[in-house]
């Protein structure tokens, strides 16, 4: 097959991908797992790629992928764990924990083959780098790519989107009616903010776009006592983080700034506000950042117990490399920084070319193993993992943590790695910024401990 034949074949069933995933079913986006479906297809119709090029194309999209994720989650990966981040993280861990203890039963009671059964997992909780991470750990393991984790995967994924709808509204109408429909939410920060200043004094949001400031504590700079301003909060991609004297600033922080209106124009030439500095590519960092990741990807390290040695892989290595080069990068004055849009279209090309792939590896035999051999009981196994750790993780955060509605269905949205669902619980009346809180605290940690287990199934199930 000829290379432009194939980037054809590629380009074709990402484009009307992207362009299904626009639609909506009874008020349910499959997004862009849509790619994943289209490949399928055309596979069916003998239309895919020649082997080497479907691998090395599937491994660099996945690669792309999660070390764009890596540097979404970074800054913030252990600040999430401070302040009330513990309980709602030990309540993420749970969640994931029995998915894998879910998984593991339904493995033993059905006689379903581990791999395809972590396919299921993964697609159950739709986390695409946790099927990555199984098919790579599957083919450093025993040499072979099975087409059945990707197939698995594909089954137990629209009901795994359903599935958490349906749960956050069950634990709506058993723990939480009465609660909603008594208890006002608070108002938002900014607006809380704005009451309490005085009509001499704004609040803006300043970018830092100055290098010099990458890695500079905040209470050296003594804002405070040489301006007469503060800094009252910060967002770091996407993240709201505390602004102590110990934050070390990075670039591209988005800032607010409170003080009289000269006192926050002066601060705003200190920190740069250019939008056109922060705009140039950084791509030193990102490609020397992959390069690390699939070193360390490659290390074999053995584990008592273990008759082979385990590798992170090409999902686990660029992701951990990722996480610790964005979040310690301004400690040694290395700029991570990449624009919040620039991060988009690398994570949309790497899923795009990973789903693609997948998609146009699997879809051959995609039907017949659906109808002829278990397909349909497998749909099932992906609702049961889906649903019971989300009821069984909802009645522990409402009995046990006293969590409240909104934190909690961003919190198993971001557990769960699923963003439909994120969607669903944003539109939900008197959650406030709840959702959007309980998601960005355990999304960090969820991803990487959804890469870790499935890959770690792969190994111990084998």
């Amino acid at each position: 097959m000829t290379i432009a034949l194939s980037i054809l074949i590629l380009s074709a069933v990402i484009a009307l991908g992207k362009i299904l995933g626009r639609y909506k079913l009874f008020g349910v986006s499959l997004g862009v797992t849509w790619i994943l479906f289209v490949g399928i297809v055309f596979s069916h119709f003998g239309y895919t790629l020649d082997k080497e090029i479907l691998h090395f194309m599937k491994e660099f999209g996945l690669i792309l992928f999660v070390y764009s994720i890596g540097m979404q989650v970074g800054p913030s990966f252990f600040s999430s764990f401070r302040a009330g981040g513990v309980k709602l993280n030990f309540l993420a861990a749970l969640l994931v924990l029995c998915g894998v203890g879910v998984t593991i039963l339904l493995t033993e009671i059905t006689g379903t083959d581990a791999p395809t059964m972590v396919g299921i997992m993964s697609g159950a909780v739709t986390n695409t780098p946790g099927l990555g991470a199984a098919q790579q750990a599957f083919s450093d393991a025993t040499g072979n790519d099975p087409s059945s984790i990707a197939q698995g995967y594909a089954v137990a994924y629209p009901l795994g989107v359903v599935g958490c709808i349906l749960s956050f509204i069950v634990l709506k109408q058993v723990f939480y009616r009465k609660a909603l429909a008594i208890t006002p939410q608070p108002e938002k920060t900014e607006e809380v903010i704005e009451a309490k200043t005085s009509g001499k004094l704004i609040n803006k949001k300043i970018r830092i776009s100055k290098r010099k400031l990458n890695g500079v504590a905040l209470g050296k700079l003594e804002f405070d006592r040489y301006m007469g301003v503060n800094i009252t909060r910060i967002r770091r991609a996407g993240i709201e983080i505390s602004a102590t004297p110990e934050t070390l600033l990075q670039l591209g922080d988005i800032v607010t700034v409170v003080g009289d209106e000269k006192a926050v124009a002066a601060m705003e030439k200190i920190l740069g506000n250019s939008i056109k500095k922060l705009d140039e590519p950084n791509l030193v960092a990102i490609f020397a950042g992959i390069a690390l990741g699939c070193l360390l990807g490659s290390i074999p390290i053995h584990i008592p117990g273990i008759p082979q040695p385990v590798k992170l892989g090409l999902a686990g290595g660029p992701l951990i490399v990722s996480i610790l080069i964005n979040h310690f990068g301004p400690r040694l004055k290395v700029v991570t920084y990449t624009t919040t849009s620039a991060n988009l279209m690398i994570r949309e090309i790497g899923i795009s070319l990973f789903l693609a792939c997948v998609g146009l590896q699997a879809g051959s035999g995609f039907v017949e193993t659906l109808v002829n051999h278990g397909g349909l009981s497998w749909v099932a196994y992906g609702a049961i993992i889906t649903v019971v750790p989300l009821l069984i993780c909802g009645f522990v955060g409402k009995t046990l943590l006293k969590v409240n509605y909104g934190t909690l269905i961003g919190l198993l949205s971001g557990a769960s790695t699923n963003p439909p669902a994120l969607a669903f619980a944003n539109s939900q009346e008197n959650v406030g910024d709840n959702v959007a809180v309980g998601y960005a605290t355990v999304y960090p940690l969820s991803m990487f401990l959804r890469v870790l287990a499935a890959q770690m199934m792969i190994l111990f199930m084998l």
